[in-house]
């Protein structure tokens, strides 16, 4: 699905891409309830799959550091995306900013250092997702919202 088409009764989907179990479980209840469809992969190469379907999500949460190093992979799958199908992402690591650019490369402009409030992420993923409507012209009312804390 083209992110210029809107769904009005389906809610933004999120792919949770980390390797932590508490830390999955954790993102995974707060996205759900804040209205996000949520699907968690512990994988790069799980997450790779499901990002080559065009569609398959509107927004990645990625542990930069997973043990199967395939972090900066989907990072830069994500770049190489179309534009109007490319899905938002927040990068999250234990590392500090500085520390994980340095190891992996450019992250992206949303950056969140491990411990963080779950709902600092949804305010965000709800900030990026938005944007990305308006820069692919639909209109607040067509498109779906979670709910903000």
């Amino acid at each position: 699905m083209s992110a210029k088409q809107t769904v009005r009764d389906r809610p933004p989907r999120v792919l949770v891409v980390e390797d932590d179990p508490a830390i999955a479980k954790m993102l995974r209840f707060s996205l759900r309830a804040a209205g996000f469809d949520v699907a968690a992969v512990t994988a790069g190469a799980e997450a790779l799959n499901i990002l080559k379907e065009q569609g398959a999500t509107d927004a990645v949460v990625l542990d930069i550091g997973l043990p199967d190093g395939l972090g900066k992979a989907i990072i830069d799958r994500l770049r190489q995306t179309n534009e109007l199908d490319r899905p938002v992402w927040v990068v999250i690591s234990a590392l500090d900013r500085d520390e994980a650019a340095g190891r992996y490369g450019p992250l992206g402009s949303h950056f969140l250092g491990k411990p963080f409030d779950p709902w600092d992420l949804i305010r965000m993923l709800e900030k990026l997702l938005e944007a990305r409507r308006e820069r692919n012209g639909a209109s607040p009312a067509d498109t779906p919202k979670g709910r903000t804390p």
